[in-house]
């Protein structure tokens, strides 16, 4: 028995000789280098190495950007009053923003201006299900040693050594302009000119979208508090969802958050049927607008404001506690007319 037990001892040890070292080195996800990141052709964990970024930077930049990948589509050097940074990682969360404010202000970082972008992602899916993705854990900002022992060591275990190998086998050409662009401003590729992906013209579901209203509502109210304590200058906007998706949407109750948000915070409303929501130009495919459609909304915050047939169709318009119940009617009237239109063509 004590032969057989210095023997799995030994293996493991052997196993986890070869396991770090791989796993360190070529560091799929971005964890062991996130100061010199790299093309490594998978998703690396972009909230990671952004918020490392930041606090090892914290005079680069005075303003952010949150939201999730939609808002990386946004050209924040169009943004005025700040320099402003993109924050936007696969599907951030509200609560994952409250605890980057978080990890930046126990770190001296204390922003002038804070944009977020909210929408279904953030109503429908729960910040739990992103604990087993490598590529969406957050900064470990808080807790004693152990806990952030216990982030890294999530990254040496054999999955990662897995993941390793396979990015050795595909390693092409690194994307040099990618890496400096995720320093420079943190958004995606804006030069990036593709058609709409009428193949996948479906909504944008997944599986795992709940309805947690009174979760993420707190969640915001408490970045909202966080803001006001710190003197920091918040502006929360809705993302213009494609109208396909946007239907999907409506059904399981989104109406519900875009009005029980306004009674937390105003907010700048991009959500409805209307004539960018509409229009496929504005989109890749039915979950990312395209940087045509984030100057419209810059243009919009601003101060340069939109169209009268846009402001009348509910887009671009600044919601309150005081108008809610008037913009919540333009878009529950969209509503009933495409029930209507779809029901006529049935």
């Amino acid at each position: 028995m004590r032969k057989f037990i210095i023997k799995v001892v030994i293996f493991v040890l052997l196993i986890g000789g070869a396991v770090v070292p791989v796993n360190v080195l070529i560091d799929p996800y971005n964890i062991f280098h996130a100061d010199r990141i790299r093309d490594n052709g998978v998703e690396p964990n972009k909230n990671y190495f952004k918020t490392k970024y930041i606090i090892e930077h914290p005079d680069k930049f005075d303003s952010y950007l949150f939201g999730s990948s939609r808002v990386g589509f946004m050209d924040v050097e169009k943004m005025k009053g700040g320099s402003y940074y993109d924050m936007m990682y696969s599907e951030g969360l509200p609560y994952e923003h409250l605890k980057t404010l978080k990890a930046f202000i126990s770190h001296g970082v204390i922003p002038k201006n804070v944009l977020m972008g909210v929408d279904d992602i953030s109503y429908f899916v729960d910040p739990a299900w992103h604990e087993g993705q490598l590529y969406r854990l957050s900064f470990p900002y808080e807790g004693d040693l152990y806990d952030k022992l216990g982030f890294y060591i999530r990254y040496l275990d054999i999955i990662t050594t897995l993941q390793s190998l396979k990015t050795i086998r595909k390693y092409g050409e690194p994307n040099l302009e990618k890496v400096e662009r995720y320093y420079r401003t943190g958004t995606e590729d804006l030069t990036v000119e593709r058609p709409f992906d009428e193949n996948a013209n479906v909504p944008y579901w997944a599986d795992y979208y709940s309805p947690r209203l009174d979760q993420v509502i707190d969640e915001i109210r408490e970045i909202r508090d966080l803001c006001q304590e710190y003197g920091i200058s918040l502006t929360v906007f809705t993302n213009p969802i494609h109208a396909t998706t946007y239907a999907k949407d409506v059904e399981h109750g989104y109406l519900d958050f875009l009005e029980a948000l306004a009674d937390v915070v105003p907010y700048y409303n991009f959500s409805g049927f209307n004539n960018v929501t509409l229009n496929n130009d504005y989109y890749y495919e039915t979950s990312h607008f395209k940087p045509s459609a984030g100057d419209v909304m810059i243009q919009a915050m601003f101060g340069q404001g939109v169209s009268k047939e846009l402001q009348s169709q509910g887009f671009g318009v600044y919601v309150t506690e005081e108008n809610k119940e008037e913009i919540m009617e333009i878009l529950k009237e969209q509503v009933r007319l495409r029930e209507i239109a779809c029901s006529y063509w049935k």
